[in-house]
């Protein structure tokens, strides 16, 4: 059967498809992460001075929720979680999710 919208939230770009199936339902989420990733790209591009404005705190990497959602299920990673940070830092300085980081830093 077709999937039919079932939730939007326009803060996050988080979308919840309804979809019947033959034994029940599914709920089928999605997340356009473009417009994250060109932010954090832009940031990246504008250096320290973006980054480095606070001398106490930076932010360094901007992470769409469906991204932690994978990072929990494939590696067991929680990003909210503090004693969970040393893989959330291998993760964020691994090529693969180099568009993350808003900071060319080694965190």
């Amino acid at each position: 059967m077709a999937k039919r919208l079932f939730d939007f939230d326009p803060e996050t770009g988080i979308r919840i498809d309804f979809e019947d199936t033959d034994d029940g339902f599914q709920l089928h989420y999605s997340q356009d992460a473009e417009p994250i990733i060109e932010e954090n790209k832009r940031k990246q591009a504008a250096g320290r001075d973006y980054y480095a404005r606070d001398d106490d705190m930076w932010r360094v990497a901007s992470i769409p929720i469906l991204i932690q959602y994978k990072w929990l299920t494939e590696h067991g990673v929680d990003v909210m979680n503090q004693d969970h940070w040393p893989k959330v830092r291998q993760l964020l300085n691994s090529s693969d999710y180099r568009y993350l980081k808003t900071a060319e830093v080694i965190i």
